[in-house]
């Protein structure tokens, strides 16, 4: 199969999807013109070790793996199972290593233990807390065995986060989110590194409402903070966040995610903007058809239904309302 890097925003994200896609069904892609549409296209660090990671996972022979390629082979294997420890370097996204291996990781032949460092927190990429707290479980809704420790927050530039994943074999099944169902909760979670106590008290007292977990810490390489606010309902979660940024106010970091959470509550979703396009190819591979509703289908949401389509999935998009099955 030949897909064409530079559809939609090409960025990453098509890199990601297709290999992940690729290991699971077996089937060869050959990825051209990847990043055509970045001021550097080309495979960047970032994308190799997440390919790396997959291809040890399955054997894969590949073709074209090197920074700044615009051309890609990936031919896989079985996916085994065991351990497999990445460091990424610097500050490179740990879960955005993640959404090239984790699917994968689903339908090995035994349990997955990955061991990966980089950054926890680093912008255009979800943070951990994201992963932990809003992706996870919904996975876990639809059959997903997945446990994730955060062992050290690091945040961009200076990196030096790590984090373990624990992935059993699963049989994913389709989840139909129609309506979100009642309210039970508002948590946030708050993360400061090396830097002074009262930024978390600041955008505590912004985020009225909440329930906080805090994780402070003075140590490690990397200084930052970061939040995420969450509404937890009968049947789904919605999440927003927010990095801290140089010059920005403690206030304004907290209120980002609540505006965004606030836009996210006022509609019909039953995921966030965000998780819109992250479950596309999980709702493909799972047994029977999924649906949710999203306030937004964003760029990221249609590659991913253009990608899960040319691997031979549906994907029905209505409005705000998404539709997979295989």
């Amino acid at each position: 199969m030949i897909i064409d890097g530079s559809y939609g925003e090409g960025g990453g994200q098509i890199l990601r999807t297709a290999v992940a896609l690729s290991a699971v069904l077996g089937e060869e892609v050959k990825i051209k013109n990847i990043r055509a549409k970045r001021k550097n296209p080309g495979l960047r660090n970032q994308h190799l070790w997440g390919i790396k990671l997959v291809a040890m996972m399955t054997d894969a022979k590949v073709d074209g793996l090197k920074i700044g390629s615009t051309m890609l082979s990936f031919s896989p294997g079985k996916i085994r199972g065991g351990e497999y420890r990445i460091d990424i370097g610097t500050a490179g996204s740990i879960t955005l290593l993640l959404q090239t291996s984790l699917l994968p990781a689903l339908f090995a032949d035994r349990e997955v233990l990955l061991d990966i460092s980089g950054g926890t927190e680093v912008p255009w990429s979800p943070p951990v807390d994201y992963y932990c707290h809003v992706l996870i479980p919904l996975l876990r809704l639809m059959g997903a065995h997945i446990e994730m420790d955060i062992i050290q927050r690091g945040y961009y530039p200076q990196g030096g986060g790590r984090v373990k994943v624990k992935v059993s074999p699963s049989e994913l099944k389709g989840i139909a989110l129609e309506d979100r169902g009642n309210l039970l909760a508002r948590r946030g979670y708050i993360s400061l590194r090396n830097l002074p106590y009262h930024i978390v008290e600041r955008m505590k007292r912004t985020a009225i409402g909440y329930s906080f977990q805090e994780d402070v810490q003075n140590s490690g390489r990397s200084r930052g903070c970061s939040i995420l606010l969450l509404n937890e309902y009968e049947k789904t979660i919605i999440g927003a966040d927010s990095l801290c940024q140089k010059g920005m106010r403690a206030e304004d970091v907290a209120l980002s995610a609540l505006e965004k959470l606030k836009m996210e509550e006022s509609s019909k979703a039953t995921v966030d903007i965000n998780m819109g396009d992250h479950l596309l190819p999980f709702g493909f591979l799972a047994k029977g058809k999924t649906f949710y509703y999203v306030r937004k289908v964003t760029g990221h949401t249609k590659t991913n239904a253009w990608l899960v389509e040319k691997f031979g999935g549906k994907v029905k998009i209505k409005g705000g309302r998404i539709e997979i099955y295989a």
